[in-house]
């Protein structure tokens, strides 16, 4: 009895814990004028919309992500590959940390209860069962979104080498009709509606706004998302800035470079489909077989 008791008290307090984290708090003077003057991350609502107030899906992970950034895990690779991740697919660090918090809370909480209601009720299930599933889900509740976060950034990357194909496509375009490095760059970048596109046309605006040389701009992005593509395509439009290199032709062999590697990807990709639908294949063949031979199979017996 002393143990229900105990978990009963643990189940409690983790339950109130996880409502004091998501309720509203005021917040100070200082925090709703820094709120007016931080920019709007991709995928997240305008801070200065309803009150000041910040949203209860980013209020549990936003003490989470501040104390890992400002430790001194901030610059470990999983982490700096987890912000990326989070930056090319537009996801909210907050509303990441706070899912994956959500989700280990119920799956270490849910079995506790259960256990619990069970026991009060006299079914007497074993502690055992309860203990394997908080050992088992709470690793799960982890590995669920951080797998899915990879995922969607993988296929984003993917997708970003396509556009950058395509983008220096349209720079050579530009080049041909008379048009400087910077307005071939930047006219590039306004052709297309595609969120790739448009990120990039965001940052050459901004590096333009601000003096910058854009592929000093496009460097940057390129470390920040992870896409060394983008990279090798600033350091090839610096030449052409800086030394006055011959870039039209550089261009071209780079994207018939980044043409030909996405469809090395694609034919690798669809051989690796075609080996995994071998086994499913043989599956049904060998089923068909049995389904037809089967009553022959059985009549032979039957004779005996």
């Amino acid at each position: 009895m002393t143990a229900v008791v105990l978990l009963g008290l643990c189940a409690g307090a983790a339950a109130i814990g996880v409502a004091y984290g998501l309720t509203r708090r005021r917040m100070s003077l200082e925090g709703v004028l820094d709120s007016w003057d931080r920019p709007v991350p991709a995928g997240r609502a305008d801070p200065r919309a309803p009150a000041g107030m910040v949203p209860a899906r980013e209020r549990l992970g936003g003490t989470i992500v501040a104390r890992v950034l400002g430790g001194r895990w901030a610059g470990h690779r999983w982490i700096l590959r987890a912000r990326s991740d989070l930056e090319i697919t537009g996801s909210a660090p907050e509303q990441f940390v706070t899912r994956i918090v959500v989700l280990v809370g119920c799956c270490a909480l849910a079995p506790l209860v259960l256990w619990l209601m069970a026991a009060l009720t006299g079914l007497g299930l074993p502690t055992a069962a309860a203990a394997l599933c908080v050992v088992v889900g709470v690793p799960t509740a982890v590995a669920l979104p951080v797998s899915d976060l990879i995922r969607r950034a993988t296929d984003r990357r993917r997708h970003f080498r396509i556009v950058i194909a395509s983008f220096v496509d349209l720079v050579v375009l530009g080049l041909a009709g008379g048009v400087g490095i910077d307005g071939a760059l930047h006219a590039a970048s306004q052709v297309s509606t595609d969120w790739a596109a448009q990120r990039i046309g965001r940052t050459l605006l901004a590096a333009r706004d601000g003096g910058a040389a854009p592929w000093e701009a496009l460097e940057v992005l390129g470390r920040e998302l992870l896409v060394p593509e983008l990279v090798e395509l600033a350091t090839t439009v610096q030449l052409a800035g800086t030394e006055g290199a011959r870039i039209r032709d550089s261009l071209t062999a780079r994207a018939a470079s980044l043409r030909r590697h996405e469809q090395a990807d694609a034919e690798s990709a669809a051989n690796a489909m075609t080996e995994r639908l071998f086994l499913p294949g043989a599956l049904l063949l060998l089923g068909f077989l049995v389904f037809i031979g089967y009553p022959a199979f059985a009549r032979i017996l039957g004779g005996f």
